[in-house]
């Protein structure tokens, strides 16, 4: 017998379900275990401090026992402020039958901006497809023809599954030039120490859900292009220091909430953001002064890079 408003909590090999059913709402939150890189963000906004991830078990430098993220059914309130931050759509919330986030249907929270676009006629017009393979989450699929020799003469109808794709940004930065436009949702830093990792050591590698981290046999390697600042790799990385994410901000729509603001302070390195502002601001200065001083000099100088 199911009581009203008692939330029910499910877990299989893959999936980790809570179903709370009530009288005029029904709410479903599912975990994909198989999605979940193990990132702290989702624990670390928890209004409700409903959820913990597990630890991964390391073994010769390689993760044998991903992290496993789970929620206590007494606490979680279904608000649904790590649907709107998970990096690689893990956690889904359903009311009624419909996909549904309660912190963005009152505005407490803003959509993360997280935008693709496909240029069609650019696609088709190179034979191109490792763009595809390469897709850390396989997101992108596509019609391929080829001849006897198995030579791709033509690709069709590229499309790209967005419940799949974390905009990480390869395939516009990979793919033919101009056929992706991708804005990632996530803003920050991410700093590696090679000198501090251990002999053989990949763990960061293993988890990363983009690819931005990468292992050629030596070492790891970092493409900060494509790492979404989740802070999987840091989380798993046995060597402090060796790895760090800073997270500096996010591309979402206009909000005013308490909410959002309490979320962003857990979330943001408040020091980076102004250290970053600084820098701004010191270059703002500096052409200032150049500009009274000396114009000719100020108008073919830019300004450093922060």
């Amino acid at each position: 017998m199911t009581i009203r408003g008692r939330i029910i909590k499910r877990e299989t090999l893959d999936r980790l379900t809570l179903l709370r059913p009530m009288v005029t709402r029904r709410y479903e939150l599912t975990v994909d275990h198989t999605a979940c890189c193990g990132c702290v963000l989702c624990s670390t906004v928890c209004p409700q401090e409903a959820i913990a991830l597990s630890a991964a078990v390391l073994a010769e430098g390689r993760v044998v026992k991903r992290p496993r993220l789970d929620i206590h059914e007494e606490k979680c309130n279904f608000c649904g402020e790590c649907v709107v931050l998970c990096p690689t759509h893990a956690l889904r919330l359903i009311v009624n039958g419909q996909p549904e986030v309660p912190v963005l249907r009152a505005k407490a929270f803003p959509m993360l901006i997280r935008t693709m676009r496909v240029n069609q006629t650019v696609c088709e017009a190179t034979t191109e497809t490792a763009y595809i393979d390469n897709c850390p989450v396989k997101a992108i699929s596509a019609e391929i023809a080829r001849d006897a020799e198995g030579n791709v003469v033509a690709v069709r109808h590229v499309e790209v599954d967005l419940e799949k794709c974390i905009a990480c940004t390869r395939c516009m930065e990979e793919g033919p030039e101009g056929a992706f436009s991708v804005v990632k949702p996530y803003e920050g830093r991410a700093f590696l120490n090679v000198s501090l990792c251990p002999v053989g050591c990949q763990a960061c590698s293993d988890v990363c859900p983009s690819h931005a981290i990468t292992y050629d046999g030596a070492q790891v390697n970092l493409d900060p292009r494509f790492c979404l600042f989740c802070g999987a790799c840091e989380k798993v990385c046995p060597a402090p220091g060796a790895v760090r994410i800073v997270r500096t901000g996010f591309v979402h729509t206009p909000v005013q909430s308490g909410a959002w603001a309490k979320a962003v302070e857990k979330l943001v390195s408040y020091y980076e953001v102004a250290r970053e502002y600084d820098a701004k601001g010191q270059a703002k200065r500096r052409k200032a002064v150049l500009s009274a001083l000396l114009p000719e000099v100020a108008s073919k100088e830019q300004p450093p890079k922060a």
